[in-house]
C-alpha cells in the first residue's frame, strides 16, 4: 500500500498508551552505562546471608555550587521491604522525585538503606509463603538490594550511586544510623550477588513496563468475501481477530532504521472475520524500536510503543468495510509485565484478562487508546522473509541441582526461547535464565553474555490443570537452560527449545565420510540460522546483537549455499543504504546505531572500516554469483560508487589510512592499511563486474582503471622482489594473491611463501575476520590443495575443528579460541560461541568437498569439480539454483573414481575428472565416444571461467574436462 492507501476512506492513525513516556522516564536497575551493571548487595559472608534485615550506606558526592533539579531514587529487594534515607531524612524508593530532591545538597551527602527480609517471599514459593533468606532450600532466594540514585543538575553532568561491593553493610544498626554524620568505618563492605534481573531475584516490579493491549470491537451487516489486515508498529507486535492470533510471524516488523523506513506485513484473515460481532486486537512490546540494543540502552529510536493497522472487509455484496487504528480503540493491560529482546520477558499469569480479543468482552474500565504522530520514514511492504519458529528440541539432559532447580541441556546452540508446562500455586514464581555453554563447576556461564539479562520470570495463575508459559517478544542465543522455581519435578516433556530464524528455503546440502567435517558443516548452518533474523547479526546472545557489516559479506558467499538469501540480502542491503553517510561512508553495523550512538575509539571511527564497508559492494556482487539477481545489483550499484568515491577521498596517493579492524581477531596482526589498501582495490574490481553485468560499460572500465591505479600504490608500498609482500603474514599473501594484486610471475613464489608461514606454524592458519575465507581458495588456486585439506582437517588451536573436537561445539565461534583447554574461557567481554564469520570456510568445501561451483552468475552453467583430500573418501552435495537442483556424490573406490551428477533444465555444466586420459572414462557404463550428447576436451582447452576454481601447475596435468548439458549422469574413472 501506498502512504495515500493507509490515510484512504478511513485513516488509520498510530495508537498505543501514552503512559510509556512516563515508565521510559524511570532510571535503570540494569546498568549505568555500557558493561556497567547494577548488582544486588547484600551482608558478606555465606552464614550472614541469614540475617532477614540488613543495613546499608554509600555516599554521594555533589558538586559544591550546583544547583539539584532531580534526584530520583530506585530501590529493590523483591519481596523485601526497602526504607530509604538521605542525609537522615526519608526519601520514596519508587523514582518519584520530591523527597529525593529536597533532601540532596552540595557536597557529601548520604543514602542509608533498611532492608526487611524477614516476611518475604521466595522463588518457587506462593505468594505468602515465608522467605528463607539463607540461599538453602526449596526454591530458596537470599535477600538482595538493588539500587540507583541520579540526580540531575543545572550546567553539570547526573551524578549517579549504584549498588555495589563498596558500599557499606551491617546486619544491626545502632541509633543515628541513617544519619549524614554515622561513622561506619566498623560496617563490613557489601557483598555483591548477581546483577538485577537475573536468578534468583529476577527482575523488579519497579522497572516493569507493560505491555499495551488495545482492542476494537465491530459488527458486520454482511457474509464476508475477503479480508486483508495490513499491520505495522513501532516496536514490535502481535495481531490477534475474535480470539485468535493473526498469522505466523515473530517479532514483526523486524528491525530497520524506522526513521528511513517502516515495513508493514499483509495477511489473509478472511477466515477469521465473521458476519456479526468481531473484535481486531494487538499486544505491543518494546523490540528494536524501543528496546535494549547493542549495550547502548533503551530507546534507541522512541519511547512510545505504537500500533498502525488497517483491516479491509469485502463482503459477498459488493460492499466494503474498512476498521482503521484511531481514538475509538481501547487500551488495557494483560500478563506482560516486561518484555525487552535481550534481557527477557515477565509473564504474570495473575494478570490475564480472559476473552480480551474476543466479542462481548466488558472493556468499560479500559482507558481510550492515546493518538499519536510520530515522525519515521515511509511505510512500506515487507521485502525480508518473517521471522518464523522453525524447530523445536527437547532436552538431551535434565539435572536437578537442589529442589526446584534445574539445568537443561538441549544439545544444540539455538536462538529462540523456552516454552515451559507447569503446575504449581497460584502466585508461584519461575525464572528461566539461558546460556550457549557451561563453567567449570557445570553452572551457566553467562559472563560472556555482559548486560543481557537473558532471563524469563513467569508467576503462575494456579491452574490446577497445569498452564503452560511461552514468551513471544524476546529471543535468546542458548544450548542450556537454567529453572529456578519448578514446583514438583520437571519432566523431558514439559520443557521445549523453539527455534526461531528467518524463513528462508534451505538450498544446499553437504555430508562427506569425516564426520567431523560433517558436524562443521552443521555448525555453519546453525550459526547461520541463530544469526539470521531480520538482520544478519554477529551473535544473538550478548548485548550486542547488531548487523555487522565485515561478518555479513565475508559469509554471504556461504550464506548462498546454505539457504535462499536473496530476499533478506536485499533487506538487509537497503539499511545498509539507509545508513550510508552523505559522504559515501559505510558503517560498521546496519541499521547503524553506532552513528547514532557516538561509537568511536581504537582508532576507528564509525564508518570506513576496510571490509567492513566493502560490503555494500561485495554483497551484491555474492548474491549476483548465486542468483544473476540483478535487480540487486542496480539497487546498490549507485551507493557503490559512492563508497569508492569515500575510498579515493579518504586516501593519500590511493593508500587507505592506518585504521579500521583489520584482519580482526587474527592470531596475528597483519598493517592495517595494507588490509585497507588491498580491499580498495577488490571493491573496485568488484564495481567493475557489477557495472557490467548491467551493461554499463562506461562504468566499468572507470572502475577497472581505478583498480589498477589503486593496485599500483598497493605494489609500490607493499610488495618486493621474488613474491614477499609487507609484513609477511598469511594473510596479507593471501589477499594480494586473491584480489589479483601480484604480477602472474610473482604468483608462485608468494604463493610458496604463503605455504612456508604456514609451515612454520606446525600447519596452522593465522589468520582472522577478513583472511580467512580466501585462504584455502587461494592455496587450492595455486596447487596447494594439500595444504589446504591440512588446514582443514587440522584438529588442534588454532582451527576450524579445534571447537568441534575439543569444544563440543555445534554452532561457530567468535574466536579460534573462545574456548581453551589451556586457558578456559576467553574474555569474557567478547567472546561469542554463536559468530558465523569464520564458517565462510563452508562456501570452499561446498565449492571442493561438494563440487558445485558457479561457472556463471546463477548457475547457468556449473562447475563440478570434485578434488578428494584430507582423507575424505567420499562426499555429496546438492544446491537448489534458480535454474533448479544440481547434485553430485562422488567416492573413491578400490580401482576407479566415480562421480554422479545431476544438473537442471536450461544449464550446462563442465565435470572435471582426475585423469588425462579421456579413454579411462566411462559414463554409466559407456566409454565416452559411444556417448554422443558428451563432449570431451582436454583440460588445456577449458574455458577461462570467473570466479570458479582454477587450479594453475602441478594439478592442471592430471584432469580432463567433460562437458555435458542438463540430465543426470555417472561418470567413472579408472585409476590403474
Amino acid at each position: 500500500m501506498s502512504a495515500a492507501d493507509w490515510s484512504e476512506s478511513v485513516p488509520a492513525e498510530w495508537i498505543g498508551s501514552g503512559d510509556d513516556i512516563r515508565t521510559a522516564d524511570k532510571p535503570s536497575l540494569d546498568s549505568l552505562g555500557p558493561h556497567r551493571d547494577i548488582e544486588r548487595v547484600w551482608l558478606s559472608g555465606a552464614g550472614d546471608r541469614a540475617h532477614s534485615r540488613a543495613y546499608f550506606r554509600a555516599p554521594v558526592d555533589i558538586p559544591q555550587g550546583a544547583r539539584v533539579t532531580r534526584a530520583r531514587l530506585l530501590a529493590d529487594a523483591g519481596a523485601a521491604t526497602v526504607l530509604a534515607y538521605l542525609n537522615g531524612a526519608v526519601i520514596a524508593v519508587d523514582g518519584t522525585s520530591d523527597q529525593a530532591t529536597a533532601a540532596t545538597r552540595p557536597g557529601r551527602n548520604t543514602l542509608a538503606f533498611e532492608v526487611d527480609a524477614s516476611d518475604a517471599a521466595t522463588v518457587g514459593a506462593p505468594d505468602g509463603a515465608p522467605g528463607d533468606t539463607s540461599g538453602e532450600g526449596t526454591g530458596a532466594t537470599p535477600a538482595g538490594l538493588a539500587a540507583t540514585f541520579q540526580v540531575e543538575m543545572d550546567d553539570q553532568p547526573t551524578v549517579a550511586v549504584v549498588s555495589e561491593g563498596t558500599w557499606r553493610s551491617s546486619g544491626t544498626a545502632e541509633e543515628g544510623w541513617q544519619d549524614a554524620d554515622f561513622d561506619d568505618s566498623s560496617w563490613m563492605l557489601a557483598e555483591e550477588i548477581g546483577a538485577h534481573g537475573t536468578a534468583p531475584h529476577g527482575r523488579s516490579s519497579l522497572t516493569h513496563r507493560p505491555s499495551p493491549h488495545l482492542r476494537k470491537e465491530f459488527s458486520l451487516a454482511a457474509p464476508v468475501a475477503r479480508a486483508r489486515l495490513y499491520a505495522t508498529s513501532l516496536g514490535i507486535y502481535e495481531a490477534r481477530i475474535n480470539g485468535t492470533r493473526v498469522g505466523d510471524h515473530r517479532l514483526a516488523p523486524g528491525w530497520t532504521d524506522y526513521e528511513r523506513r517502516v515495513p508493514y506485513q499483509t495477511y489473509d484473515v478472511t477466515p477469521l472475520v465473521t458476519e456479526g460481532a468481531n473484535v481486531v486486537a494487538a499486544v505491543l512490546a518494546d523490540g528494536w524500536y524501543a528496546g535494549n540494543i547493542g549495550w547502548f540502552g533503551p530507546y534507541t529510536y522512541g519511547r512510545q510503543r505504537l500500533f498502525r493497522a488497517r483491516l479491509e472487509i469485502d463482503h459477498a455484496d459488493g460492499t466494503r468495510t474498512v476498521v482503521t487504528t484511531d481514538d475509538s480503540w481501547r487500551l488495557g493491560e494483560g500478563t506482560i509485565r516486561y518484555a525487552d529482546l535481550q534481557n527477557g520477558e515477565v509473564v504474570d499469569a495473575r494478570a490475564d484478562q480472559p476473552g480480551w480479543d474476543s466479542p462481548g468482552f466488558d472493556d468499560s474500565a479500559w482507558a481510550q487508546a492515546h493518538v499519536d504522530s510520530p515522525a519515521h520514514g515511509p511505510l512500506e511492504a515487507q521485502i525480508a522473509p518473517p521471522m518464523r519458529i522453525q524447530r523445536e528440541f527437547t532436552p538431551k539432559s535434565i539435572e536437578e541441582r537442589r529442589p526446584g532447580r534445574y539445568v537443561i541441556d538441549f544439545g544444540q546452540n539455538v536462538v529462540g526461547w523456552v516454552r515451559l508446562r507447569v503446575r504449581g500455586g497460584q502466585g508461584t514464581r519461575l525464572l528461566l535464565r539461558h546460556a550457549e555453554v557451561l563453567d567449570h563447576r557445570g553452572e551457566l556461564y553467562v559472563e560472556a553474555l555482559r548486560g543481557a539479562r537473558a532471563t524469563d520470570e513467569y508467576i503462575l495463575r494456579g491452574d490446577p490443570d497445569g498452564e503452560i508459559f511461552e514468551p513471544r517478544f524476546t529471543v535468546h542465543g542458548f544450548r542450556f537452560a537454567e529453572i529456578v522455581g519448578y514446583p514438583g519435578e520437571l519432566q523431558a516433556a514439559d520443557v521445549t527449545a523453539r527455534v526461531v530464524y528467518a524463513d528462508m528455503e534451505q538450498a544446499g546440502d553437504l555430508q562427506c565420510s569425516d564426520a567431523r567435517l560433517n558436524q562443521l558443516q552443521r555448525n555453519i548452518v546453525w550459526g547461520q540460522r541463530g544469526n539470521f533474523l531480520t538482520v544478519p547479526t554477529d551473535c544473538p546472545q550478548r548485548d550486542e546483537r547488531l548487523g555487522w557489516t565485515g561478518d555479513a559479506q565475508v559469509f554471504a558467499s556461504t550464506a548462498a549455499f546454505n539457504y535462499d538469501v536473496r530476499t533478506f540480502f536485499r533487506k538487509w542491503l537497503r539499511d545498509l543504504r539507509d545508513a550510508q553517510q552523505p559522504d559515501g561512508g559505510v558503517p560498521h553495523v546496519a541499521p547503524d546505531i553506532l552513528t547514532r550512538n557516538n561509537f568511536g575509539g581504537g582508532g576507528w571511527s564509525t564508518t570506513g572500516a576496510a571490509g567492513w564497508g566493502d560490503a555494500i559492494a561485495i554483497v551484491p556482487w555474492e548474491v549476483l554469483r548465486a542468483y544473476d539477481d540483478r535487480r540487486l545489483v542496480a539497487e546498490s550499484l549507485d551507493a557503490v560508487n559512492a563508497w569508492l568515491r569515500y575510498l579515493e577521498e579518504h586516501s593519500t596517493d590511493l593508500i587507505r589510512p592506518d585504521e579500521g579492524f583489520a584482519d580482526w581477531l587474527a592470531p596475528v596482526h597483519t598493517p592495517r592499511d595494507l588490509v585497507a589498501t588491498a580491499f580498495f582495490a577488490y571493491a573496485a574490481k568488484v564495481a567493475a563486474g557489477l557495472a557490467a553485468a548491467l551493461d554499463r560499460p562506461d562504468d566499468a572500465a572507470r572502475y577497472e582503471g581505478l583498480y589498477a591505479k589503486v593496485r599500483t600504490a598497493f605494489r609500490d608500498r607493499y610488495v618486493r622482489g621474488g613474491g614477499k609482500v609487507a609484513s609477511g603474514t598469511q594473510t596479507s599473501y593471501v589477499l594480494a594473491l586473491h584480489f589479483g594484486l601480484l604480477e602472474p610471475a610473482e604468483e608462485p613464489a608468494a604463493a610458496a611463501r604463503l605455504v612456508d608461514e604456514i609451515a612454520s606454524r606446525n600447519s596452522h592458519l593465522a589468520t582472522g575476520f577478513l583472511g580467512t575465507p580466501y585462504l584455502l581458495p587461494v592455496l587450492a588456486r595455486f596447487g596447494y590443495e594439500d595444504v589446504a585439506f591440512t588446514l582443514l582437517t587440522q584438529d588442534t588451536y588454532p582451527s576450524w575443528l579445534y571447537p568441534v573436537v575439543h569444544g563440543d561445539a555445534t554452532t561457530m565461534w567468535e574466536r579460534w579460541d573462545s574456548w581453551s583447554d589451556s586457558r578456559g574461557f576467553q574474555d569474557p567481554g567478547m567472546t561469542s560461541f554463536n559468530h558465523y564469520a569464520y564458517g565462510a570456510v563452508g562456501e570452499w568445501m561446498y565449492q571442493t568437498l561438494g563440487a558445485i561451483a558457479p561457472g556463471s552468475p546463477g548457475y547457468g552453467h556449473v562447475v563440478v569439480r570434485p578434488r578428494p583430500g584430507g582423507g575424505v573418501t567420499w562426499a555429496q552435495a546438492s544446491l537448489e539454483t534458480v535454474h533448479g537442483r544440481v547434485s553430485t556424490y562422488w567416492r573413491v573406490l578400490d580401482d576407479a573414481f566415480a562421480v554422479d551428477v545431476t544438473i537442471p533444465p536450461n544449464a550446462t555444466a563442465e565435470v572435471w575428472l582426475p585423469t588425462s586420459d579421456p579413454a579411462t572414462v566411462t559414463e554409466s557404463g559407456r566409454a565416452l565416444v559411444d556417448v554422443p550428447e558428451i563432449a570431451s576436451a582436454d583440460v588445456s582447452d577449458a574455458p577461462d571461467v570467473p570466479d570458479a576454481p582454477d587450479v594453475p601447475g602441478r594439478q592442471r596435468d592430471n584432469e580432463s574436462v567433460i562437458r555435458i548439458g542438463s540430465g543426470s549422469y555417472a561418470f567413472q574413472v579408472r585409476l590403474r
